[in-house]
């Protein structure tokens, strides 16, 4: 994710928005884009994280479809936010920040988003318990989380090969139950599946509503690319 040329590809026809990969994932990215942002209720939401944001093919929708919101995206990579930094300039987006920051350590107070997407990352964190757990801290109660992960069957082989990609490629993949025990182990309740199909799973999950005098969160931390 650190190559210029990949960063430029991302979202082209030549990649993410391409024939070969929508046959791939079982549906376009318009389609994977709608049933997130349902998912999320974004209408509702005030401030919203896309999570390993990439070059902003969501968050700088995200914001501007939502010019009333606070939209934040974090990612590792200095090019991907460079790159989403740039075109949120010439679209002329002013509620989109981006910060460089670590999914198992985010830079954020607890319960500061309402919404929280993480679309084509969470196989290649390293941790990803601690990912779900951080994003579960960030929420607000009530608050929602949307995942798009690579898809693997639910057979013993299948997940033998998937535990050997993980090893050559340092690539995971899940499958339905797997993800959805994972985030009800994060502390997640009402794990749904939105798509499975090819090498796709989307799942959408919430955090419990607070408790009475729970706290809300407060400002987001300023570590990040400046447009």
């Amino acid at each position: 994710m650190e190559w210029e040329l990949l960063v430029l590809l991302y979202e082209s026809r030549l990649w993410r928005r391409s024939f070969l990969w929508q046959g791939l994932l079982g549906l376009t990215f318009e389609k994977e884009y709608s049933m997130v942002a349902s998912a999320l209720e974004l209408t509702s939401a005030h401030r919203v994280l896309d999570l390993a944001c990439g070059p902003g093919i969501y968050a700088r929708r995200f914001a501007a479809e939502l010019p009333m919101a606070a939209v934040t995206g974090i990612d590792l990579s200095w090019p991907m936010l460079r790159y989403a930094a740039n075109r949120s300039r010439k679209a002329r987006i002013d509620n989109l920040a981006l910060v460089r920051g670590d999914a198992t350590d985010l830079p954020f107070r607890k319960e500061l988003f309402e919404a929280v997407n993480c679309c084509g990352a969470l196989h290649l964190f390293p941790d990803v318990g601690r990912t779900l757990i951080e994003v579960r801290r960030v929420l607000k109660g009530g608050g929602r989380l949307t995942l798009a992960v690579f898809r693997c069957g639910e057979g013993a082989v299948a997940q033998a090969r998937a535990r050997i990609r993980k090893t050559l490629y340092g690539i995971g993949s899940f499958s339905r139950p797997d993800l959805a025990s994972r985030l009800e182990a994060a502390g997640f309740i009402e794990p749904r599946c939105l798509h499975s199909t090819g090498l796709w799973l989307v799942m959408s999950a919430q955090k419990e509503l607070p408790s009475v005098g729970a706290d809300a969160g407060q400002s987001v931390s300023t570590r990040g690319v400046r447009r």
